[in-house]
């Protein structure tokens, strides 16, 4: 499997903040980097791991946090999503100039859900709904502003196959409309540049001695910035997030890809699974959207059966990233189900945890940031009360660049949907 380059995604890394010495005393670590690891101590200084192992001796300065009788492991990594936004720009059909930096809200109830459920890098993008519908962003759920969230500015360029019912034909040609129109524009830039540089080769062969003539002169055109990031897509600088929703668009997206020579990341939709023999061949990184699970009627309409696109790529080897329901109801929106379904359905456990951390960070390209609990890498950490995968665990806490950001027993509306009793004012 060919996963993304990190420099393709990369447009500016944020520094992570000086943080006090932190040592996390961890009954059982789930490192995502090998085996377990049991009654070990993980030392995070300046906002990285620097150590872990049953024998790091703490410092005197370490602030301890005892998860002695808890599970600790890495935050999960989420590479498509359009939660966090004031709004979207689904139905805003060509917009690549767009980003969601503009959009991005810290106070959101996703960013808040996400701290609440133990995931701590999303990458945000738009909606499905659209055609070219502009640059997305690698944040972490936690800040004031938009700056603070931020860990990688440039993040994919999102394009979608989605067409409303009856469309699909119409669809494709759009955004080959839209493809080529950019196609032409590089061609016309190019065009100008050379016409530019003959004519500069031109006069200095005229009049070799003049002065004027051996003066460097800079070509002076432009590319359109509202064309900008999809210039940069045709020409290998930036990534598609090639939204496809069923079996009939996985091959027009293979089309789309060759012809334009474009890098791409597939988000596929349930429905997909009937064409789950063309993707096995594709050699793409591949997420898969929420609905992981669907029911479809059989001919004759009297039966159902159940699908799920997770398992038929686990059967052919394909590796996949999870993503989880934006949604305030709905089991989707909890990865412990999302990874449980996969299970049901005949993946192994290892396969549906790395779908939401190492998969995802390798997709991402930001592998050596986050995914794992190794040495070097950001002290991104979740304290659980439990198995990742049982229903009755908890998050108790989210540590994100070493610093603490959730605590469960502060978690305001839990306490809220819990009836814990308030203090009364004396």
């Amino acid at each position: 499997m060919r996963f993304l380059a990190a420099s393709l995604l990369l447009v500016s890394t944020a520094s992570l903040p000086a943080q006090n010495v932190v040592a996390v005393k961890a009954g059982r670590a789930i490192t995502m980097a090998g085996g377990d690891l049991a009654n070990v101590t993980i030392l995070i200084e300046n906002g990285r791991i620097t150590k872990i192992g049953d024998k790091v001796e703490v410092p005197w300065n370490a602030t301890t946090i005892d998860a002695t009788d808890k599970v600790v492991m890495p935050t999960y990594v989420l590479a498509h999503s359009s939660g966090g936004m004031r709004g979207s720009n689904e139905n805003m059909a060509n917009v690549p100039y767009l980003t969601v930096q503009d959009a991005v809200d810290p106070s959101s109830k996703f960013f808040q859900e996400c701290l609440r459920n133990g995931i701590g890098t999303i990458h945000v993008i738009p909606g499905n709904r659209t055609l070219i519908g502009g640059q997305g962003m690698i944040c972490k759920p936690y800040g004031q502003t938009v700056e603070d969230l931020t860990i990688r500015a440039k993040g994919g360029l999102k394009l979608s196959l989605f067409a409303e019912p009856g469309g699909a034909l119409a669809q494709v040609q759009k955004l080959r409309r839209a493809l080529d129109e950019v196609r032409d524009h590089i061609a016309d830039f190019e065009r100008r540049k050379k016409e530019f540089a003959d004519l500069q080769a031109a006069e200095k062969a005229a009049a070799p001695e003049a002065k004027d003539a051996n003066a460097k002169k800079e070509f002076d055109g432009k590319i359109d910035p509202t064309k900008q990031p999809a210039v940069d897509l045709l020409q290998g600088k930036n990534i598609a997030f090639l939204y496809v929703p069923d079996a009939a668009m996985v091959q027009e997206a293979r089309r789309l890809i060759q012809e334009y020579g474009f890098k791409a990341v597939l988000v596929l939709g349930p429905k997909a699974y009937k064409a789950v023999a063309q993707l096995s061949g594709l050699d793409l990184p591949v997420v898969l959207d929420g609905d992981l699970e669907i029911w479809e009627k059989e001919p004759p309409a009297t039966k159902t059966k159940k699908a799920c696109l997770g398992i038929e790529l686990y059967k052919r080897g394909v590796p996949f990233a999870l993503d989880v329901s934006t949604g305030q109801t709905g089991a989707e929106r909890f990865p412990w189900w999302q990874m449980a379904t996969l299970m049901r359905n005949g993946v192994d456990q290892g396969t549906a945890m790395r779908a939401f951390t190492t998969t995802p960070a390798k997709l991402l390209g930001i592998e050596s940031e986050v995914g794992t609990l190794t040495q070097g890498m950001r002290a991104n950490l979740q304290v659980l009360t439990g198995d990742p995968l049982a229903s009755t665990t908890w998050v108790d806490t989210v540590i994100i660049d070493g610093e603490t950001v959730y605590e469960r027993s502060k978690d305001a509306r839990l306490q809220y949907l819990f009836g814990a009793s308030k203090e009364t004012d004396k």
